[in-house]
């Protein structure tokens, strides 16, 4: 059993002759014992420090288990929502990787379904327009087959017509009537004469007409027919001229 400082102090030594100085042990176990009772004290101290340390150690110690323990929680966590991310990213590209294809697949049938419409739209106008355009060459052309057929059985008529103008039928009718009266008619030629002479009286100047109003009419019918044949001349000089141009 250790000993105590109490002990140390009640330590009682028996005398003998020539022994120790009692005073001076006295002193010295008053001495050892107050040493004893300050190493004592610090050795309390010393425990309680360690006691205290080995609490503070067994607390760290359970906190870094417990860091631990979080560090793989976290790391797992970590993990599991890196890999989840990870996942997730890859149905997002995949997913706009689709779309995305989809989307150009769209716009190039799109495009392909224009582009056809156009052309057969534009193939279609391109018809048109030819067909249009044979269609009035043919107008045309017939146009010019029966202007020229017009003209040339207006020529022939007009020709026709003038050669009986000239002919010596015309020259006996617009002959003066006095030219048909012989000296026999007697009376007649009086009252021509009358008639000259009462129409110089009165300051008129021209001769009795002796062609009828049938006549008339024919004569102005063919100076219509000379302006009509000068103007279908012309028409057709023009249509020769622009069908030139356009071949």
């Amino acid at each position: 059993m250790a000993l105590t400082p109490l002990d140390i102090q009640n330590k009682a030594f028996s005398t003998k002759m020539r022994g120790y100085n009692q005073d001076e042990v006295d002193d010295f176990l008053d001495q050892v014992t107050k040493d004893y009772e300050d190493s004592l004290q610090k050795v309390r101290e010393l425990e309680k420090s360690l006691k205290h340390a080995e609490e503070k150690l067994q607390y760290f110690n359970e906190l870094k288990d417990a860091l631990n323990q979080s560090i793989i929680v976290a790391q797992d966590t970590a993990d599991k929502v890196k890999s989840s991310a990870t996942k997730e990213s890859e149905v997002i590209v995949t997913s706009a990787e689709n779309t995305a294809n989809e989307m150009v697949s769209n716009a190039e049938r799109r495009s392909n379904a224009l582009i056809t419409a156009a052309e057969d739209k534009a193939t279609e106008i391109l018809t048109e327009a030819t067909d249009r355009a044979r269609q009035l060459a043919a107008e045309t052309d017939d146009l010019k087959k029966k202007t020229r057929v017009f003209h040339q059985r207006l020529n022939l008529m007009l020709e026709t017509q003038l050669e009986q103008v000239k002919s010596e039928e015309w020259n006996d009718l617009l002959k003066p009537f006095s030219s048909y009266v012989s000296d026999s008619h007697t009376v007649i030629q009086e009252v021509l004469s009358k008639e000259l002479t009462g129409g110089l009286e009165t300051g008129e100047t021209g001769a009795i007409p002796v062609v009828g109003s049938e006549e008339a009419t024919t004569v102005s019918s063919l100076e219509d027919a000379k302006k009509l044949n000068d103007e279908l001349s012309e028409s057709l000089e023009f249509l020769d001229s622009k069908s030139a141009t356009e071949e």
